[in-house]
């Protein structure tokens, strides 16, 4: 590529701020302009003060049929308009891989675009996708993906093609500019997460956070059976909006464990302000996961910088060195996490150097810069 043809690159997100993609796209964008890339986002976030941002979708606060139609006619305009601006990369991400994909990454590829698909989840945890539709939007329309993680990549790869090679690791962003300036975490009303919650830190009882969308995947269940196990006084508060299934699982759980005295529940969304709220207040919080490919608030909560007690899962080994910059438990076992809660309890964690140390890894592994920097690596050698 000659230097009087910089690359030219830009990321479609219709889901943008409705899942708080617009931080990802946002530093990803900068990180690669960064290292001389020029960059647009198409997306449904204001205009970004450093990136070039044009808000084609309105999907928020509308009616779902509403939003529907916006995607599909914002993705349009947005290949329309990045047509005229010379753009020939797009990253786009991948979660469900379904029908919408299907139809936006081919007409981006008959547009002639290069498409980097951004691969989060190797098969949906909450939908079910045609197995031909997810490995059509995956394998056959790709120019290249990339995924967080090696076992990412491992799973991904048992899927496709053993003559497919244009599947690489980038890692995640981190979160760190998120709580740069912790001086303004000024949220303070408990009660309005909880009517018992004021009264909790009142009382300075110690407190355990899961925050996050709620799946089956999540391990609720499993969080739930450690919570009966750790002995002494504290809270565990579960923070997020049911994504699969019903609440009221859960509270037949929570009473037949007779727990409910200790399980503070706010199902329902979780502002920015009440997240960094509980990652305050919170002696760990917990990602007792059966299943993930990346996960975000693990990301999240080593940024803020907070303590994590996280399952063993491959993806989180990758992340999180046990005792270190975290703590990790035994996937699958309440009682290997009810072991890692009550050494917290009981104060046998440094804290404040296992906190220390997941941000200086988020810092060091996790950068804009360096993951934007890999992104311009791969989408220039992929341009000759």
């Amino acid at each position: 590529m000659s230097e009087s043809a910089p690359l030219n690159v830009a990321i479609i997100d219709p889901v943008g701020i409705k899942a708080g993609m617009d931080h990802y796209d946002i530093l990803l964008l900068e990180g690669l302009q960064k290292s001389g890339a020029q960059v647009r986002l198409y997306s449904n976030i204001p205009v970004a003060q450093k990136i070039e941002t044009y808000r084609f979708f309105n999907n928020t606060g509308v009616s779902k049929i509403k939003a529907i139609f916006s995607n599909f006619t914002g993705f349009y305009k947005s290949l329309r308009h990045a047509k005229k601006k010379g753009v020939k990369w797009l990253l786009l991400h991948v979660f469900r891989a379904g029908m919408f994909d299907l139809f936006t990454f081919t007409l981006a590829r008959l547009m002639g675009f290069r498409i980097c698909a951004i691969v989060h989840d190797i098969e949906s945890l909450d939908t079910y996708t045609l197995p031909i539709v997810r490995r059509t939007v995956i394998q056959r329309l790709p120019n290249l993906r990339t995924v967080h993680n090696e076992f990412s990549k491992k799973e991904l790869l048992k899927s496709l093609d053993k003559t497919e090679l244009k599947t690489y690791v980038i890692p995640h962003l981190n979160f760190v500019d998120l709580f740069s300036d912790q001086s303004n975490l000024t949220f303070s009303n408990a009660a309005a997460l909880h009517p018992q919650l004021a009264t909790v830190i009142e009382n300075k009882i110690p407190l355990f956070v899961f925050f996050g969308q709620i799946k089956n995947a999540k391990g609720i269940d499993l969080l739930l059976e450690a919570v009966c196990q750790v002995k002494g006084d504290f809270r565990l508060v579960i923070a997020g909006k049911m994504r699969e299934g019903r609440w009221s699982h859960y509270e037949q759980m929570i009473r037949a464990l007779n727990i409910k005295e200790k399980v503070l529940p706010v199902i329902r969304h979780i502002t920015d302000e009440e997240r960094n709220f509980l990652f305050r207040e919170a002696k760990a919080v917990v990602l007792p996961y059966h299943k993930i490919y990346q996960s975000g608030v693990l990301l999240m909560a080593m940024s803020f910088p907070a303590l994590v007690i996280a399952s063993s899962l491959p993806p989180n080994r990758e992340i999180v060195a046990d005792s270190i910059n975290g703590l990790l438990f035994n996937a699958g076992s309440s009682p290997d996490l009810a072991r890692r809660m009550q050494e917290v309890l009981d104060g046998k964690i440094d804290r404040t150097s296992l906190q220390n140390s997941a941000l200086e890894r988020m810092q060091s592994g996790f950068s804009p810069e360096k993951v934007g920097s890999d992104y311009y690596r791969l989408l220039t050698w992929n341009s000759c």
